[in-house]
This record gives structure tokens, sequence and C-alpha cells, in this order.
């Protein structure tokens, strides 16, 4: 179990950070994770089974709040940067620039990118993860990096 747990515990809070944009509610939403994930598991890939059972705790916070994710809200996650003030504020005004697309996307294309971003799975464990045929996972990647290239491009102009 610690063994589970050092490995996948960074992925999991940037994942339910990047869901939740709380770090105290990302915390609690891995640690509940971990707990049920274990505890209900059966057989199979157990990373993408524990990302299943964070988006559905995700979801079940939500619906017990009642609250939406703001596309104001900036993500907490930032860049270690140690060259210079300058650089680390352009870089996390990037990321904020970047995180702010992938919430306007829609909701599979936005989740899609999110573990994209996050995870580094293999497009089979994303497509086992939101319950995806893989040929879907790709073509909602295309679709998202396509409407975010289309954006970062109306806004040059």
């Amino acid at each position: 179990m610690e063994q589970l747990y050092q490995r996948y515990y960074h992925q999991l809070f940037l994942y339910a950070l990047s869901l939740s944009g709380s770090r105290e509610d990302a915390e609690d939403l891995v640690a509940n994770t971990f707990v049920k994930a274990l505890t209900t598991f059966k057989s199979g890939n157990i990373a993408a089974w524990m990302y299943k059972v964070l988006r559905n705790e995700f979801f079940d916070l939500k619906r017990k709040r009642k609250w939406e994710i703001s596309l104001d809200d900036k993500p907490v996650v930032q860049k270690d940067i140690s060259d210079s003030l300058t650089s680390q504020y352009i870089a996390n005004e990037e990321l904020a620039w970047l995180y702010r697309q992938i919430f306007a996307l829609p909701k599979q294309e936005r989740e899609v990118m999110l573990l994209t971003i996050q995870t580094n799975d293999a497009d089979t464990q994303i497509a086992d993860i939101l319950g995806l045929s893989v040929s879907h996972v790709r073509v909602l990647r295309h679709r998202a990096k396509k409407r975010i290239i289309e954006k970062g491009k109306e806004e040059i102009l």
C-alpha cells in the first residue's frame, strides 16, 4: 500500500487539484480515493481504477456541495522555476492561460486534456479511466488541441 501511495499520490493529487481548484479538497479527495480504491479493487489496472474512484469522489463532492468549477479561478499548480522572478511570472501566466483554455473546453475534452497533461498515461489508460474507446480519446484530444491553438491565434491577432 505504501508503494502505491508513493507511486501515485503526486499524479492523483494534481488531477484532483485540477478538478477541484482547492488544495484542501484535493488532499481530501486523494485520501478518500486511496481508501476506497484499495478496498474495492478486484483486478486489472490499479492506476486506472484509482483515477476512476477519484473522479467519482470529485463528482460526489460536487453534488454534495452543489457547486460548479469557476472558469475564472486560476489553478494552484505552478512550475518550479529558479531563473528569475520575470521568467517565473511568465511561466505562471502561460500555465494559467493554458488551464483557462482547458477549463473552457467541453467536459470530455477537458478531462482528456487534464489526464494527458498531468498523468503521462497511455491512451488506453485514459480511455479506461473515462470509459471511452482509445480512438475516441484521441479524437477528443485532437479537437481540444485544435480549439486551444485557435484560441491562441485569436488572442495574438
